[in-house]
């Protein structure tokens, strides 16, 4: 069986329980960890890793301390990596880019475009319907990786790094539902495509 990490940014399971439920339901043994819990040596020891999303706001410089533990082990590690959401923030402070205000609150469904293949997105349309649960985004595209797919409110919505095993989404491939399935294949994809 798979072993996947999952670092829970929220600090609270009941937040984080969605997203391991849904990894688990993938027939993935789910280790959880914490933001200071990590190191590339860590992540190097699973077949993937998944970073959560969180409250906390990026833009602001005390926070990105709060979480530089995690920041360097994600530049350090080889193994697919998965970010949601903040998580895909966190990537894009480990490679250089910012983290910015995106105007209010984003809470709902949108219609996001894929804009190139990729294994996360195999079978699926090329408008998917996902949630999406922000206020802030990457901005610019950080160096060396690809934009997959673009929102209305989301420039940047999934990336994944040039040679790297790494993709970040800023949607929450966990949140979803009949009306809005897609969420559930990326994370199934996601599995699919571990080591």
């Amino acid at each position: 069986m798979r072993r996947v990490l999952a670092i829970n940014n929220y600090l609270s399971e009941d937040r984080f329980d969605r997203l391991k439920a849904s990894l688990t339901s993938k027939g993935v043994r789910v280790t959880v960890a914490g933001p200071r819990d990590c190191s590339a040596t860590k992540f190097n020891g699973y077949d993937g890793v998944v970073l959560s999303g969180s409250p906390d706001m990026l833009s602001e410089q005390r926070i990105q301390e709060k979480y530089a533990v995690e920041i360097e082990a994600i530049r350090g590690t080889n193994v697919p990596l998965l970010g949601i959401c903040f998580g895909l923030q966190l990537i894009g402070c480990a490679f250089g880019s910012k983290v910015v205000k995106n105007g209010p609150m984003i809470k709902e469904y949108v219609d996001t475009q894929v804009l190139r293949p990729d294994p996360l997105f195999s079978g699926l349309p090329s408008t998917i319907r996902v949630f999406e649960s922000h206020e802030e985004v990457v901005k610019p595209l950080p160096e060396n990786f690809v934009l997959l797919a673009k929102s209305p409110s989301s420039p940047i919505a999934a990336v994944r790094h040039s040679s790297l095993p790494i993709r970040g989404l800023q949607f929450h491939p966990e949140r979803n539902n009949s009306a809005a399935p897609h969420g559930d294949a990326v994370v199934a994809n996601f599995v699919k495509g571990l080591r």
